[in-house]
């Protein structure tokens, strides 16, 4: 497979992976009444903020270094967002 090829594919599958992040984070804040928007201060908003902007930022990339750092961030945005919502911290999203 070439390169090109194996970036478009890691990030289609990160852009996934990451939605399903994003989403646990926000059934997180619903459950416990947090507002994303004004819960300034909180780690876990920063975090849910964070996934976000390397969500965007996926869409952009063109290199597989790029694409393996994000994969590391999502790994441990994933484990967090589990945690939060009870299931095991491994458990895909």
């Amino acid at each position: 497979m070439d390169r090109y090829r194996e970036v478009s594919i890691r990030k289609e599958v990160l852009l996934e992976g990451y939605a399903g992040v994003l989403v646990r984070f926000l059934d997180y804040f619903e459950r416990e009444h947090i507002d994303p928007e004004t819960a300034v201060g909180d780690s876990n908003v920063f975090l849910f903020l964070q996934a976000v902007e390397i969500c965007r930022s996926v869409v952009n990339m063109d290199s597989i270094e790029e694409v393996l750092e994000a994969e590391g961030q999502f790994k441990m945005l994933r484990r967090v967002a589990n945690r939060l919502n009870g299931y095991p911290v491994d458990a895909p999203v």
